[in-house]
């Protein structure tokens, strides 16, 4: 198979044959996730150079998508479809602004006619499993959500061929459990492992090396197991049967009708909580410790971003001291808040997550919008206020205030993409009440 070409190739091309819609609209490609807007003025060029080519419009959506113009990429999308009505990614694009809009019955349709014109599962079917678990519809959903492995570009079974896949139905002696997803996924698939404990024997539960420390004091009773710096395991005791912890939900039938409640289970450092803790105090006696992080690292971070100047109304809070908990804070960020929040605690979230969990253990409470430390508060059960964007993940569902994973956690969603402002000042209104003895 060819490699695609470097974006020094594509540059090369285009300054040679500058009409050329397909290299523009390669180059669109390479600018999109750095620079949408540059993409998107490539790619209209594409357009108007082929009209009547499908691709350049679907850049064009992609673009528009990236820069938070979501009326103008579901249009693009549409013109793309009258030109060709059987072009699959069209379909998923429109589904996705679909989604976006809150329109789950127009987006699952896009799926679907998706999946009819020749979309790969690992699209069309993921991109439909998220919407019916983001709705409710558990069941389906999590039967559908196993399309992941094909957009994880792995098949699981190929890790241990010679055992069975667990379906929640037998009761093997030792069960391998393989948390196959991002630290945040398996923080949160791992509030039902109390639940696996009381059906199976025993777990051997492979994790990322960055958790093993803290799953290990938190589980004892499981083998906690992560790789080597290279990538490679230690021998394993003998298992009769494996399950990705993404799966966790189907085999247990969670929120289908049963019993099966997912449960806090994070274990800190006790010492090292404490002494965070005391010094902490010592810096601020008197006030409450409110941990905060303002970004994400994913791929959509820029939706989750919460400017620092947008803070003052928590900040201005007599009664509350701000503690950054934010993985790779930056310079900019810290001289933005400026004396407003406390960095000086010697823990950098992004290489230390034990001190991470030591950390958030030691807040009072979390004010953040979605991201890792979110998850590592509700296993915790530290009290949490959760900003969520327009259109947010599905685990966090389409309406309410509560959170079905974490039952410290509080929602607080977006009526306009992008405008935390509101959020910001309901937080606040909750804070100021919590401090003067108001539940």
């Amino acid at each position: 198979m060819n490699a695609p070409p470097t974006p020094a190739r594509i540059r090369q091309t285009l300054a040679s044959r500058p009409g050329d819609a397909r290299t523009m609209y390669a180059w669109a490609g390479a600018r999109i996730a750095d620079r949408p807007s540059e993409a998107l003025a490539w790619s209209r060029r594409a357009v108007m150079a082929e009209p009547l080519a499908v691709p350049p419009r679907t850049r064009t959506a992609q673009a528009l998508l990236r820069l938070g113009r979501c009326h103008e990429g579901a249009r693009a999308s549409r013109r793309g479809l009258l030109i060709d009505p059987s072009d699959w990614s069209s379909w998923i694009n429109l589904g996705v602004f679909q989604k976006r809009f809150g329109q789950t019955g127009n987006a699952l349709l896009s799926c679907a006619r998706a999946s009819m014109t020749g979309a790969p599962d690992r699209t069309a079917t993921m991109n439909a499993a998220v919407l019916r678990l983001r709705a409710g519809e558990f069941e389906t959903g999590w039967r559908m959500y196993r399309a992941r492995h094909q957009s994880l570009g792995a098949d699981p079974a190929a890790v241990w061929p010679e055992l069975p896949e667990w379906d929640g139905r037998s009761v093997p002696r030792r069960l391998r459990v393989l948390t196959e997803q991002g630290i945040g996924d398996t923080i949160m698939f791992l509030t039902l492992l109390h639940e696996l404990q009381a059906r199976v024997g025993a777990i051997t539960l492979l994790v990322n090396a960055r958790l093993e420390r803290t799953l290990r004091r938190s589980f004892p009773g499981v083998d906690v197991v992560a790789p080597d710096e290279g990538g490679r395991l230690p021998p394993l005791p003998e298992a009769d049967a494996w399950i990705c912890i993404g799966d966790l939900p189907a085999a247990l039938g969670l929120f289908t009708g049963g019993s099966i409640v997912p449960r806090p289970y994070l274990k800190p450092d006790p010492a090292r909580t404490r002494r965070l803790r005391e010094s902490l105090k010592r810096r601020h006696p008197g006030k409450r410790l409110i941990g905060i992080t303002w970004t994400s690292r994913a791929e959509d971070g820029w939706r989750r971003t919460v400017a620092p100047a947008l803070w003052l109304p928590i900040a201005d809070i007599a009664d509350i001291a701000l503690v950054s908990l934010q993985y790779g804070a930056t310079p900019g960020d810290l001289a933005a808040f400026g004396e407003r929040v406390d960095a000086d605690h010697g823990v950098e979230p992004l290489h230390d997550l034990d001190g991470l969990a030591a950390l958030v253990a030691a807040m009072d409470a979390i004010v953040s919008p979605t991201n890792n430390t979110v998850h590592f508060a509700g296993a915790l059960g530290v009290p949490s206020h959760v900003m969520l964007q327009v259109d947010p993940d599905w685990r966090w569902g389409e309406d309410g205030v509560a959170s079905r994973w974490y039952d410290t956690v509080r929602l607080y969603r977006q009526s306009r993409d992008g405008d935390w402002r509101p959020l910001i000042e309901e937080v606040a209104h909750h804070l100021t009440q919590a401090g003067s003895g108001i539940r």
